[in-house]
């Protein structure tokens, strides 16, 4: 087991004490949209576990929202909303137990400039005038549009949504449609969707858009038995939908054979078309991409298959079913789910198409800042993190060991709450090359080892004489080639090493650039 060197604990600025009190269980949230005024008015019970006895409590909520009132034991209560937080103090303390709080509240939700980056609203219109409604609020918070208990460490174990909107439109959230039913407020038709979420659940991940969608499905045959494929798309898209989403059943099938079972059987897996990129909302894709190869079309050139939809469906697993509780674990999130684009390169094209696709993600690598941050910011975390666990793979040497440890990741933490060095010590675990400070280097660091060497030649022999530039005691060995055939592993240190070769001139020596993430540099 590896030393953990490095320990950040990080959390909100909720006090430890609410954060080892409270465990949310289950949101019960209602929404009556008006769209032409871009307002809501909702309410959300809040069921939670209280752990030892409780004198107050704090909750999340933006204050462009106002808040009617607040019930607990079906009695309202005093409560204080600003910066965002609202604070409720109980006349006398709550003892353990399950209980239940009810918020009432109303207001029109921020505006999103710039999603899925910049959280909010989005309020669209398809071609026929109908309004086409999404909303994607990572990192902005779940707060910018419901009440809830706003952090990443305590996710609720299930939720029920329930949306009002124009009868005319149709409701997508995550999980099962529980049921429909029309009816009049105000003299206006509106139709009420209930849509049930049977699985922990980011509170980003929670998901309303509304349009006038058809909707079409399919099933997959899967490592735990019939899924469900919905899709839910705007009429106008409706037939290049059919024929885009075809990639969808190959793509699961991948994903399982190197992840492991999808982890939402019972919820199903959707996509729904959004006025915006998209977003791995859990079981219910924001899809964006307006039918394009690649991101918009644009990049890279050479792919055939939907970037959108191939990197956010991975995050089912890695996100989702796996997820972090505090910001500067995000790069767990995202590596995985970058490297995953990779996978499915390697199935469908070959190895030799995923080394080049590969090469497209490390010439957007950055090294401006560790991965591990408290920042999300940076894309390094992306592709960076994607070429950590290729060059993992290399080390490991043994494709059936790395994708048991990548299988077995799912299978031990499937539904949990995961950190940094969770993932360190289950890599660890399986093989007896000590990791420390590769991870130490590559996470906490921003800069890349550099693999130093130059060759010499005495009298007829040459030899590579090698070190890694890099944090004190790096270890991590890599590969070299003297010829097509001699494949040698060679174990640099923070010193000079030397290695006779056997090649008959110097451009013979070959560092296998393609299997490590190392900047190469020949000089004494």
């Amino acid at each position: 087991m590896v030393t953990k060197i490095l320990i950040f604990v990080l959390f909100s600025s909720f006090s430890y004490s609410q954060i080892e009190k409270i465990d949310v269980t289950f949101y019960d949230l209602s929404l009556l949209f008006n769209l032409e005024e871009k307002h809501i008015i909702g309410s959300n019970k809040i069921h939670f576990t209280v752990k030892e006895k409780l004198d107050y409590l704090e909750i999340d909520l933006h204050d462009n929202f106002t808040i009617d009132s607040i019930l607990i034991f079906n009695k309202k209560i005093k409560f204080n909303h600003s910066n965002k937080k609202i604070n409720i103090s109980f006349e006398s303390s709550i003892n353990p137990g399950q209980h239940l709080i009810e918020v009432f509240y109303n207001g029109k939700p921020k505006l999103a400039i710039n999603p899925p980056w910049d959280g909010g609203f989005v309020y669209n219109q398809d071609k026929y005038g109908n309004h086409w409604v999404g909303v994607a609020c990572q990192g902005l918070g779940s707060s910018a549009w419901w009440p809830c208990y706003d952090v990443l460490h305590d996710e609720p174990d299930s939720m029920r949504l329930t949306s009002i909107v124009p009868k005319n439109l149709n409701v997508v959230s995550n999980g099962n449609l529980l049921h429909t039913k029309d009816t009049i407020i105000d003299e206006l038709e509106k139709k009420i969707f209930v849509w049930k979420n049977s699985f922990p659940i980011n509170n980003y991940n929670i998901s309303v858009n509304i349009a006038d969608f058809m909707h079409f499905s399919d099933t997959l045959t899967g490592l735990e038995g019939e899924l469900n494929l919905d899709y839910y798309v705007l009429r106008e898209n409706y037939r290049s939908a059919l024929l885009h989403f075809k990639q969808v059943k190959p793509m699961l099938h991948i994903f399982e054979e190197k992840f492991g079972p999808y982890p939402f059987y019972k919820d199903g897996y959707a996509l729904v078309e959004t006025p915006y990129l998209g977003m791995e909302h859990q079981t219910c894709i924001s899809y964006g991409n307006q039918y394009k190869k690649g991101y918009l079309g644009q990049y890279p050139s050479n792919i055939d298959f939907d970037f959108i939809i191939i990197h956010e469906t991975a995050h089912e697993w890695w996100g989702n079913s796996i997820s972090m509780g505090c910001q500067s674990d995000m790069w767990i999130h995202e590596s995985f789910a970058t490297y995953a684009e990779a996978l499915y390169v390697e199935e469908i094209y070959g190895y030799d198409k995923m080394i080049k696709y590969l090469n497209y993600q490390k010439n957007k690598i950055k090294n401006l800042k560790p991965i591990k941050s408290e920042s999300f910011s940076s894309t390094d975390m992306y592709y960076k993190g994607s070429w950590i666990l290729h060059s993992l793979r290399s080390i490991f040497a043994d494709d059936l060991l790395w994708f048991k440890v990548i299988k077995n990741l799912q299978n031990n933490f499937k539904y949990q709450i995961v950190d940094t060095y969770d993932i360190i010590n289950h890599i660890q675990n399986y093989i007896e090359y000590d990791l420390t400070y590769f991870f130490n280097q590559y996470l906490f660091n921003s800069l890349l080892p550099t693999f130093q060497y130059y060759i010499s030649k005495e009298k007829n022999n040459f030899y590579l004489n090698y070190k890694w530039n890099a944090i004190e005691n790096f270890d991590m060995p890599i590969l070299i080639s003297q010829s097509k055939e001699d494949l040698t592993w060679i174990y640099p240190k923070n010193n000079w090493k030397k290695k006779q070769l056997m090649i008959d001139e110097k451009s013979d020596f070959v560092v296998l650039k393609d299997l490590f993430l190392v900047d190469i540099k020949e000089s004494k």
